[in-house]
Protein backbone atom coordinates (compact mmCIF):
# COMPACT_ATOMS: atom_id res chain seq x y z
CA UNK A 1 0.00 0.00 0.00
CA UNK A 2 2.98 2.43 0.75
CA UNK A 3 4.51 1.98 -2.19
CA UNK A 4 0.98 2.37 -4.39
CA UNK A 5 0.57 5.44 -2.62
CA UNK A 6 4.12 7.56 -2.98
CA UNK A 7 3.75 6.55 -7.18
CA UNK A 8 0.68 7.92 -6.96
CA UNK A 9 1.75 10.97 -5.15
CA UNK A 10 4.71 11.42 -7.50
CA UNK A 11 2.08 11.00 -10.74
CA UNK A 12 0.13 14.16 -9.02
CA UNK A 13 2.90 16.18 -8.63
CA UNK A 14 4.15 16.07 -11.83
CA UNK A 15 0.19 16.04 -13.02
CA UNK A 16 0.46 19.69 -11.14
CA UNK A 17 3.99 20.64 -12.40
CA UNK A 18 3.29 20.65 -15.63
CA UNK A 19 -0.47 21.93 -15.59
CA UNK A 20 1.00 24.92 -13.59
CA UNK A 21 3.75 25.54 -16.98
CA UNK A 22 1.14 25.26 -19.01
CA UNK A 23 -1.21 27.86 -17.56
CA UNK A 24 1.69 30.24 -17.14
CA UNK A 25 2.45 30.13 -21.08
CA UNK A 26 -1.26 30.24 -21.73
CA UNK A 27 -1.62 33.56 -19.66
CA UNK A 28 1.57 35.09 -21.09
CA UNK A 29 0.09 34.92 -24.31
CA UNK A 30 -3.55 36.25 -23.17
CA UNK A 31 -4.42 39.55 -24.09
CA UNK A 32 -3.90 42.77 -21.30
CA UNK A 33 -6.84 45.02 -20.77
CA UNK A 34 -5.81 48.99 -21.42
CA UNK A 35 -8.06 51.05 -19.55
CA UNK A 36 -7.83 54.54 -20.87
CA UNK A 37 -8.27 57.07 -17.69
CA UNK A 38 -9.24 60.94 -19.13
CA UNK A 39 -9.72 62.21 -15.68
CA UNK A 40 -6.38 64.83 -16.43
CA UNK A 41 -8.30 66.03 -19.76
CA UNK A 42 -9.52 68.98 -20.10
CA UNK A 43 -12.38 67.87 -22.95
CA UNK A 44 -12.06 71.29 -24.31
CA UNK A 45 -11.68 68.44 -28.35
CA UNK A 46 -14.99 68.33 -29.97
CA UNK A 47 -16.21 64.37 -29.95
CA UNK A 48 -16.19 61.65 -31.10
CA UNK A 49 -12.59 60.73 -31.15
CA UNK A 50 -10.83 58.02 -33.60
CA UNK A 51 -9.21 55.55 -32.46
CA UNK A 52 -6.18 53.28 -33.38
CA UNK A 53 -3.91 51.16 -31.52
CA UNK A 54 -1.31 48.96 -33.67
CA UNK A 55 1.56 46.63 -32.73
CA UNK A 56 3.62 46.82 -35.34
CA UNK A 57 2.22 47.67 -38.90
CA UNK A 58 -0.73 46.20 -37.60
CA UNK A 59 -3.71 47.34 -36.69
CA UNK A 60 -5.58 45.60 -33.31
CA UNK A 61 -8.18 48.01 -32.80
CA UNK A 62 -9.95 50.95 -34.25
CA UNK A 63 -13.37 52.17 -33.00
CA UNK A 64 -14.76 55.93 -32.11
CA UNK A 65 -15.20 57.32 -28.50
CA UNK A 66 -17.55 59.42 -27.16
CA UNK A 67 -15.23 61.68 -25.00
CA UNK A 68 -18.32 62.81 -22.34
CA UNK A 69 -18.98 59.25 -21.92
CA UNK A 70 -14.97 57.89 -21.84
CA UNK A 71 -14.89 60.82 -19.38
CA UNK A 72 -17.29 59.54 -16.67
CA UNK A 73 -16.87 55.83 -16.96
CA UNK A 74 -13.74 55.63 -18.59
CA UNK A 75 -13.08 53.31 -21.72
CA UNK A 76 -11.25 49.66 -22.00
CA UNK A 77 -10.10 47.15 -24.55
CA UNK A 78 -8.00 44.35 -24.77
CA UNK A 79 -4.42 44.70 -26.53
CA UNK A 80 -1.36 42.15 -27.36
CA UNK A 81 1.13 42.08 -24.21
CA UNK A 82 3.83 44.07 -26.34
CA UNK A 83 4.54 47.39 -27.08
CA UNK A 84 1.75 48.85 -29.16
CA UNK A 85 0.40 52.51 -30.15
CA UNK A 86 -2.03 54.25 -29.41
CA UNK A 87 -3.71 57.38 -31.44
CA UNK A 88 -6.58 59.42 -30.67
CA UNK A 89 -6.96 62.25 -32.83
CA UNK A 90 -10.85 64.37 -32.54
CA UNK A 91 -12.01 67.19 -34.91
CA UNK A 92 -9.71 65.85 -37.81
CA UNK A 93 -12.18 66.55 -40.56
CA UNK A 94 -12.08 63.48 -41.99
CA UNK A 95 -8.49 64.10 -43.39
CA UNK A 96 -6.75 61.36 -41.04
CA UNK A 97 -6.09 57.95 -42.43
CA UNK A 98 -4.00 54.97 -41.42
CA UNK A 99 -0.53 56.85 -42.22
CA UNK A 100 -1.44 60.45 -40.85
CA UNK A 101 -3.63 63.68 -41.77
CA UNK A 102 -3.00 65.14 -44.96
CA UNK A 103 -3.75 68.92 -45.65
CA UNK A 104 -5.09 69.74 -48.76
CA UNK A 105 -3.77 72.86 -50.49
CA UNK A 106 -6.25 75.86 -50.21
CA UNK A 107 -7.71 74.64 -46.95
CA UNK A 108 -7.27 75.15 -43.51
CA UNK A 109 -5.33 72.57 -40.82
CA UNK A 110 -8.47 70.93 -39.21
CA UNK A 111 -9.02 72.05 -35.23
CA UNK A 112 -7.07 68.65 -34.43
CA UNK A 113 -6.64 67.75 -31.03
CA UNK A 114 -4.69 64.44 -30.55
CA UNK A 115 -2.89 62.17 -27.79
CA UNK A 116 -0.31 59.47 -29.05
CA UNK A 117 1.84 57.18 -27.12
CA UNK A 118 4.02 54.35 -27.24
CA UNK A 119 2.38 51.69 -24.43
CA UNK A 120 4.37 48.70 -23.27
CA UNK A 121 1.32 46.04 -22.11
CA UNK A 122 2.29 44.06 -18.88
CA UNK A 123 0.62 41.92 -17.08
CA UNK A 124 -3.07 41.64 -16.74
CA UNK A 125 -4.12 45.33 -17.17
CA UNK A 126 -2.72 48.60 -17.78
CA UNK A 127 -3.81 52.51 -17.33
CA UNK A 128 -3.07 55.31 -19.65
CA UNK A 129 -3.65 58.47 -18.74
CA UNK A 130 -5.11 60.51 -22.14
CA UNK A 131 -4.86 64.04 -22.33
CA UNK A 132 -5.97 65.07 -25.97
CA UNK A 133 -3.44 68.08 -26.87
CA UNK A 134 -4.30 70.98 -29.00
CA UNK A 135 -2.41 70.39 -31.88
CA UNK A 136 -3.70 73.60 -34.02
CA UNK A 137 -2.94 77.31 -34.23
CA UNK A 138 -5.65 79.68 -35.02
CA UNK A 139 -4.33 83.09 -36.46
CA UNK A 140 -6.99 86.17 -36.69
CA UNK A 141 -5.95 88.76 -38.75
CA UNK A 142 -7.52 92.22 -38.64
CA UNK A 143 -7.51 95.62 -39.05
CA UNK A 144 -5.85 98.58 -36.34
CA UNK A 145 -9.52 99.08 -35.83
CA UNK A 146 -10.33 95.20 -34.68
CA UNK A 147 -12.29 94.73 -38.41
CA UNK A 148 -11.93 92.45 -40.73
CA UNK A 149 -9.06 93.94 -43.24
CA UNK A 150 -10.77 94.20 -46.45
CA UNK A 151 -7.79 92.59 -48.56
CA UNK A 152 -6.99 89.01 -49.98
CA UNK A 153 -4.66 87.22 -47.86
CA UNK A 154 -2.85 84.06 -47.51
CA UNK A 155 -1.02 82.34 -45.29
CA UNK A 156 1.67 79.71 -46.70
CA UNK A 157 4.27 77.44 -44.72
CA UNK A 158 6.14 74.31 -45.09
CA UNK A 159 4.18 71.79 -43.07
CA UNK A 160 1.67 69.62 -44.74
CA UNK A 161 -0.25 67.55 -42.08
CA UNK A 162 1.18 64.89 -39.55
CA UNK A 163 2.65 61.56 -39.49
CA UNK A 164 0.64 58.43 -38.30
CA UNK A 165 2.51 59.44 -34.94
CA UNK A 166 0.94 63.11 -35.12
CA UNK A 167 4.63 64.31 -35.96
CA UNK A 168 4.43 67.57 -38.69
CA UNK A 169 5.20 66.60 -41.97
CA UNK A 170 7.04 68.80 -43.99
CA UNK A 171 5.03 70.00 -47.22
CA UNK A 172 3.00 72.88 -49.03
CA UNK A 173 0.48 74.17 -47.30
CA UNK A 174 -1.59 76.98 -48.70
CA UNK A 175 -4.79 78.72 -46.72
CA UNK A 176 -6.53 82.05 -48.08
CA UNK A 177 -8.33 83.76 -44.85
CA UNK A 178 -11.91 83.22 -44.59
CA UNK A 179 -13.17 86.95 -45.79
CA UNK A 180 -15.80 86.90 -43.11
CA UNK A 181 -13.64 86.67 -40.14
CA UNK A 182 -9.87 86.93 -41.13
CA UNK A 183 -8.94 83.52 -39.67
CA UNK A 184 -6.21 80.88 -40.78
CA UNK A 185 -6.01 77.69 -38.72
CA UNK A 186 -2.78 76.32 -38.86
CA UNK A 187 -0.25 73.14 -38.21
CA UNK A 188 1.99 73.30 -35.74
CA UNK A 189 5.46 74.41 -37.17
CA UNK A 190 8.86 73.24 -37.78
CA UNK A 191 9.99 76.26 -38.81
CA UNK A 192 9.58 79.96 -39.44
CA UNK A 193 8.76 79.91 -42.81
CA UNK A 194 5.05 80.90 -42.23
CA UNK A 195 5.01 83.75 -44.95
CA UNK A 196 1.61 86.17 -45.22
CA UNK A 197 0.68 87.07 -48.64
CA UNK A 198 -1.59 90.49 -48.74
CA UNK A 199 -3.12 91.95 -51.93
CA UNK A 200 -4.00 95.57 -51.03
CA UNK A 201 -5.56 98.58 -52.65
CA UNK A 202 -3.40 99.10 -55.21
CA UNK A 203 -3.68 95.17 -56.33
CA UNK A 204 -0.22 94.72 -55.66
CA UNK A 205 0.87 91.55 -53.41
CA UNK A 206 2.90 92.46 -50.35
CA UNK A 207 4.89 89.29 -48.77
CA UNK A 208 5.88 89.34 -45.10
CA UNK A 209 7.42 87.45 -43.10
CA UNK A 210 5.01 86.31 -40.41
CA UNK A 211 6.60 83.31 -39.39
CA UNK A 212 9.62 85.04 -37.88
CA UNK A 213 7.42 87.89 -36.02
CA UNK A 214 5.76 84.78 -34.64
CA UNK A 215 8.97 83.35 -33.66
CA UNK A 216 10.07 86.90 -32.21
CA UNK A 217 7.72 87.00 -29.80
CA UNK A 218 8.85 83.42 -28.20
CA UNK A 219 6.17 81.81 -29.56
CA UNK A 220 6.35 78.01 -28.41
CA UNK A 221 5.64 75.79 -32.23
CA UNK A 222 6.94 73.01 -29.20
CA UNK A 223 4.25 73.35 -26.50
CA UNK A 224 1.91 70.89 -26.12
CA UNK A 225 -1.17 72.74 -26.31
CA UNK A 226 -0.92 75.22 -29.31
CA UNK A 227 -1.99 78.88 -28.08
CA UNK A 228 -4.13 81.10 -30.66
CA UNK A 229 -3.07 84.42 -32.19
CA UNK A 230 -4.57 87.75 -32.70
CA UNK A 231 -2.68 89.76 -35.29
CA UNK A 232 -3.35 93.32 -36.24
CA UNK A 233 -2.47 94.64 -39.30
CA UNK A 234 -2.54 98.83 -39.59
CA UNK A 235 -4.19 99.45 -42.81
CA UNK A 236 -0.89 101.01 -44.23
CA UNK A 237 0.47 97.20 -44.09
CA UNK A 238 3.67 98.92 -42.25
CA UNK A 239 3.14 97.37 -38.83
CA UNK A 240 2.14 93.95 -37.16
CA UNK A 241 1.46 93.69 -33.63
CA UNK A 242 0.83 90.07 -32.39
CA UNK A 243 -1.14 88.77 -29.22
CA UNK A 244 -0.93 85.55 -28.03
CA UNK A 245 -3.79 83.94 -26.06
CA UNK A 246 -2.98 83.18 -22.52
CA UNK A 247 0.10 85.43 -22.26
CA UNK A 248 0.94 88.46 -21.31
CA UNK A 249 1.96 91.44 -23.28
CA UNK A 250 1.52 93.01 -26.87
CA UNK A 251 4.02 92.18 -29.80
CA UNK A 252 4.72 95.14 -31.96
CA UNK A 253 6.95 95.17 -35.03
CA UNK A 254 7.66 96.96 -38.30
CA UNK A 255 6.65 94.47 -41.29
CA UNK A 256 9.54 92.59 -42.56
CA UNK A 257 9.13 92.00 -46.84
Amino acid sequence: MGKVFIRMKCVLLSALFISSCSVKEIRDSCPSLLFLDFSEDDRRAPSPAALMITDGNQVVWEDTVDLAAAAEYGYSVYVPRTVVHMRLWSGDGGLAEGNGLSIPVGQPCPEVYMYDADLLMEGESNVAKVRLRKNHCVVSIVGDDGDVLPFVMTVTGGVGGYDAMGVPVAGHFECPLRREDGIAVLPRQIDDSLLLHVSGEDSDVRTFALGQDIASSGYDWNSPDLEDITVTLDYALTEITLEVEGWEGVYVYDMVM
